[in-house]
């Protein structure tokens, strides 16, 4: 499913809105529909104009995550460009701010020139009452929607990740550890031949079915209990070495986290031999 498809008749789409209210996941799916570069807002600095800019004059095709940047994001954008604003209800914000020990609200609220008040509060207000309406593409993304999304993971799986992470596999750690954990298929598969021009795998888990293509095809044959997450890793990057290695694992661990949450693999922290 790609929900976000329909975003790649813009060459740059600016992802923002409160902290903690979906930004980062959502420009990371948005990516994942479109095939556009994923741009973090740790990569120019958050809240640096002068750094976002040279990245801008350099590449199209971007998602750039920038909650930080809220404040400005009407003055960054074009005709060309499009700004996804994320809505959540304020009091989970709130309590997803309290969970990770979120401290910037002060910092946040100096922006709008606020020294008291509810960040999510002040943001959603300015957006509605000065901001859309001075964007020509803006649009509107709901938080429990992209639960729609395969990328999405229930909290269930979440619960417990660090501030910045959004897939099961960041920090890649076994039960023991040791940091060694092996991917293992566990669904059925059938070869697909009636796709015209491609190989194809259909994956079959319950109710749950994926198509495979070349690419997809080439992780789950690594994914045999014997090779661990960085030997799949390894073997990824050395396929694609055109591709910029930190593009490389965040594809890797998209696809992974997909496969884990629709019941396709599962890890073991231990070697099957």
């Amino acid at each position: 499913m790609q929900m976000f498809k329909w975003l790649s008749q813009f060459r740059t789409i600016f992802v923002t809105g409160p902290q903690r209210s979906g930004t980062r996941i959502c420009a990371q799916m948005i990516a994942h529909d479109t095939g556009y570069e994923y741009v973090d807002e740790n990569d120019f600095g958050m809240d640096s104009l002068y750094h976002l800019s040279s990245i801008l004059e350099n590449k199209v095709d971007l998602i750039i995550h920038c909650p930080v940047l809220c404040r400005h994001i009407h003055m960054l954008t074009d005709e060309n460009s499009a700004v996804v604003f994320m809505r959540r209800n304020v009091e989970d914000i709130i309590a997803s701010q309290k969970r990770i020990g979120w401290r910037w609200e002060k910092l946040e609220l100096s922006r709008y020139d606020l020294t008291t008040g509810v960040i999510a509060e002040v943001k959603y207000r300015f957006w509605d009452e000065h901001q859309r309406s001075k964007i020509r593409h803006a649009f509107e993304v709901q938080y429990d929607d992209l639960r729609l999304h395969p990328l999405w993971l229930d909290m269930g799986v979440r619960g417990d990740f660090e501030p910045t992470q959004t897939t099961i596999f960041p920090f890649r750690l076994a039960v023991d550890g040791s940091g060694l954990t092996y991917p293992i298929a566990v669904a059925g598969i059938t070869q697909v031949d009636d796709i015209p021009g491609e190989s194809a795998l259909l994956c079959k888990v319950k109710e749950n079915i994926l198509m495979l293509n070349p690419t997809g095809i080439f992780i789950w044959s690594l994914c045999n209990g014997k090779n661990t997450y960085q030997d799949i890793l390894q073997e990824f990057v050395r396929e694609y070495k055109d591709v910029p290695v930190s593009q490389v694992q965040l594809d890797l661990d998209k696809f992974l986290s997909e496969l884990v949450s629709r019941g396709f693999i599962r890890f073991g922290n231990s070697k099957i031999e």
